[in-house]
């Protein structure tokens, strides 16, 4: 093989190893959650933050009825969604992404807070990177 070929197919393989490079890939998406009141919905991606939320809408009426078609998105995958519900004045769930748990479950809570919302509680987190719970 002539070196010219030798460094054509290394150029190559190099452009075919970056397109599939899945770290790369996680950059280049949003995340998103629609919550639902069973706290069951699952986290959706696309290529831009429309995509993620209208795939997060379209998830969530695959596992529930009761859905909120007003998804929390991101951009940084290596932020935590944080799903609360709350009992009073009616059960009603909510969800925040943020760089921590904390972060995320506060945002959910201040936004129940000022709604007026009692008897709150984080039901679980889930990665915007993976949708994995934790």
């Amino acid at each position: 093989m002539h070196q010219a070929s030798k460094c054509l197919l290394a150029a190559l393989i190099g452009l075919v190893g970056a397109r599939f490079d899945p770290v790369a890939a996680q950059q280049r998406r949003w995340a998103a959650l629609d919550p639902n009141s069973e706290a069951s919905s699952p986290v959706a991606w696309g290529a831009t933050e429309d995509e993620a939320r209208q795939r997060a809408v379209e998830a969530c009426k695959k596992v529930s009825k009761t859905c909120a078609n007003g998804p929390a998105s991101t951009r940084d995958l290596n932020e935590v969604f944080a799903i609360v519900c709350c009992m009073q004045p009616r059960r009603g769930c909510a969800v925040s992404a943020a760089a921590n748990r904390r972060e995320a479950a506060q945002n959910v809570h201040e936004m129940f807070a000022d709604a007026g919302y009692k008897g709150c509680s984080v039901q679980h987190y889930m990665s915007a990177a993976t949708g994995k719970r934790h």
